[in-house]
């Protein structure tokens, strides 16, 4: 899917945490959509709403004679695909490494897709319990039985954790994730300050939600417990939210009409 239509899904979503609600979401009008998303034509925008309604995954209803969309369940379960996060972090970790070894060039991006990361030449590694989607891909490409598939508990010379942060470059985004959430800091201040958003305030609210999609979109969905002790990734999530919480109770951008 676009990407268009990946942050389509997030800004219906939002300022719910997908990956605790399960239903409410709102219906937000096209303007919020053309704002979150100003660098897209607006011609795409529509199409791609038209789809994702068509799909199921957009409700849409009439009021006034104008369209509000609200995301649907199905809707929410795609945008949570996207995201590797969904996967590692949703339940609890079964403390086994996958490891395929001897993976030919063409299903290497096959396997990071679904979370895992490259080892050495041919060979890739992921925490994740995703046997059944790698048997499946082995299937399509007649590569069953071709490579060698292990699973273990434990790798000499390695704990869990230093292998995570090897593998995975984690302190790189450590330092994104706090970043973001400095600036996450700055604009609720700002907005605490304020009776109405500036200018500079409504870009960085912008800047912050396409910020967050990359977050989520490169956040490889560790299980919590190979990630470091002070990971970052929960608290960064839940003080973007708190933006787009005082945006809808604050009632203070026309963007943000929306009907629950």
């Amino acid at each position: 899917m676009k990407v268009l239509k990946k942050k389509i899904l997030l800004a219906l979503s939002l300022p719910m945490d997908i990956f605790k609600k399960t239903k409410g979401f709102y219906y937000k009008p096209y303007r919020y959509i053309y704002f979150l998303l100003f660098n897209f034509r607006r011609g795409s925008i529509r199409d791609a709403m038209g789809q994702l309604t068509k799909s199921g995954e957009v409700d849409k209803i009439i009021r006034d004679n104008l369209p509000y969309f609200r995301l649907t369940g199905a809707g929410k379960e795609r945008l949570l695909s996207f995201f590797p996060i969904s996967l590692g972090q949703s339940q609890v970790w079964d403390e086994k490494w996958r490891v395929v070894v001897g993976a030919p060039r063409k299903l290497r991006l096959k396997l990071i897709k679904i979370g895992f990361q490259k080892l050495s030449q041919g060979a890739f590694i992921t925490p994740l319990s995703i046997s059944e989607k790698l048997k499946n891909y082995l299937l399509e490409e007649k590569l069953l039985g071709k490579v060698t598939v292990i699973e273990s508990r434990r790798f000499l010379g390695n704990d869990d954790k230093s292998l995570a942060k090897e593998n995975w470059q984690l302190e790189k985004l450590v330092k994104e994730y706090n970043d973001f959430i400095k600036k996450c800091r700055s604009l609720l201040k700002e907005m605490n300050d304020k009776k109405r958003l500036m200018n500079q305030d409504e870009e960085m609210v912008v800047e912050l939600f396409n910020s967050y999609f990359s977050l989520l979109s490169n956040d490889p969905g560790l299980p919590k417990k190979v990630l470091p002790d002070d990971w970052p990734g929960d608290f960064a999530r839940e003080v973007f939210l708190k933006i787009f919480e005082q945006l809808e109770n604050k009632n203070w951008l026309l963007y943000f009409d929306i009907l629950r």
